[in-house]
């Protein structure tokens, strides 16, 4: 247990429960601060952003280039602000990572699965990585989870268990004996999941949207039998067909987050589940189309573009991630500072692009999906887009399942998109096939050498 660690994290944690008590105004004025000196320091210490912002040191945010993960990338030596820093030097070390040591001594390093493209390295000294936790943290007690001396709690985490993904590191390095935490495998059979979760019957359930539903199903089937107080839902979209079947199956509302290893905790819903919180005093969010423009609430955008306050090591302003989120109308009743997000309708990447009925391509967003197959009575499903053609792929349906009667609602959906007709087959199969980290995406697309759009 890393004692000092631990002790900042709490020291964190003290002082965003005090800025959830903030005015707007008092936020605003953090984020200037925060902002300004975020800018000055890279500045100094990044030569990549001395070239990026050269002649905008007045310039407003808005107004800043955006930085994309290829970008990201293909200059992160030059971004980094450590000499000690290099990514060749980070893969080396993650290569051979398999406890909590870290990078040069001083850096926790952590790094997506490459699921949606080019894979991320984030390193993080010591005060970055405990504003990363306490993000989590915050989500945590949103969510109604406290542990300490006097409340002791048992938690399995479905995830990833490779040592480099970041629930892999924020476990490792908050280990302590008032939290049981289990990791469990998501890419393994669900039968054997379920066996695990028997055993352990925790208090605290963490875990993909995807495999939400699925352990739902297997609850409401009583091949699962736990009870736990709260159950998280993260890194993938949470339908309200999973929430529902969340909350029948441990009757308990499952608690959105939404996070990412480039930014930590981004948002997380509070008990009134109206929709996550933006965690505005850790990041600038700015909502923005495919042109960058801004998005007002109520509409969705295309991408979401965040500045990371704390980031210092990798600087991180206006980066681009592509996530379709829309912010909320109306404000929430708790009284926080922060704006909602009314929802987060996965990655611009997730959209398929079909031949159109009219000619030309077309963009079929993932909501055309959802309504053809999310009343569906099974474990999930799954639409994989081939070269030619459209497979969804059913997990373990009822007795009532029509398989015929799906194809057509699927070919249905897109035709009223305005897709050409497209051949669409149904599998049914036991389980869904995990993808990189244990994840089971919704729609997994098809990325062709040459567009169907003109």
């Amino acid at each position: 247990m890393d004692v000092r660690m631990i002790a900042n994290i709490l020291r964190l944690r003290r002082t965003l429960g005090y800025r959830e008590r903030w005015t707007p105004e008092q936020l605003r004025e953090h984020q200037q601060r925060e902002l300004a000196a975020l800018r000055i320091f890279t500045t100094e210490r990044s030569p990549f952003y001395r070239q990026f912002h050269r002649g905008l040191a007045a310039a407003p945010l808005d107004e800043l280039p955006v930085l994309t993960k290829a970008t990201l990338m293909d200059h992160f030596d030059e971004i980094s602000t450590d000499p000690v820093v290099r990514l060749a030097d980070l893969q080396a070390y993650l290569d051979g990572l398999h406890g909590n040591e870290r990078f040069a001594g001083r850096y926790w390093v952590s790094a997506t699965s490459g699921s949606s493209g080019r894979r991320s390295i984030i390193p993080s000294d010591a005060r970055e990585w405990a504003m990363t936790i306490a993000s989590y943290a915050r989500a945590n007690q949103w969510a109604g989870i406290r542990a300490g001396l006097l409340h002791p709690m048992s938690m399995a985490v479905v995830s990833s268990t490779t040592s480099w993904h970041q629930s892999s590191r924020v476990a490792a390095t908050v280990r302590s004996p008032f939290i049981r935490s289990e990791r469990l495998d998501a890419a393994a059979r669900i039968p054997d999941i379920v066996a695990q979760l028997n055993e352990l019957r925790p208090d605290v359930l963490v875990a993909y949207a995807s495999m939400i539903r699925a352990l739902a199903d297997e609850q409401i089937q009583g091949r699962l039998r736990i009870a736990p107080r709260a159950v998280n839902s993260s890194s993938e979209v949470l339908t309200a067909e999973a929430r529902a079947m969340a909350t029948h199956a441990w009757h308990v509302s499952p608690f959105n987050v939404y996070a990412a290893t480039e930014t930590g905790g981004i948002a997380a819903e509070c008990h009134h589940h109206r929709g996550m919180h933006l965690f505005e005093d850790l990041v600038i969010p700015e909502v923005v189309d495919d042109a960058y423009r801004p998005v007002p609430p109520g509409q969705p955008g295309d991408r979401l573009l965040v500045t990371v306050l704390s980031s210092r090591t990798i600087p991180l302003i206006r980066y681009e991630m592509t996530d379709r989120v829309t912010l909320a109308t109306e404000p929430c009743p708790d009284g926080l500072p922060f704006r909602l997000l009314a929802s987060i309708e996965g990655r611009t990447d997730d959209v398929l692009v079909l031949p159109a009925a009219a000619g030309g391509g077309i963009r079929i967003h993932p909501v055309a999906f959802h309504r053809a197959l999310d009343l569906i009575d099974a474990a999930g499903w799954q639409v994989r887009q081939g070269e030619r053609d459209i497979t969804v792929l059913v997990a373990s349906p009822g007795l009532g399942f029509n398989q015929t009667a799906t194809e057509e609602a699927v070919r249905a959906e897109l035709t009223t998109a305005g897709a050409r007709p497209a051949t669409v087959s149904v599998t049914v199969v036991d389980t869904i096939p995990a993808g990189a980290a244990g994840k089971r995406p919704l729609v997994v697309v098809h990325h062709p050498t040459t567009s169907h759009l003109a």
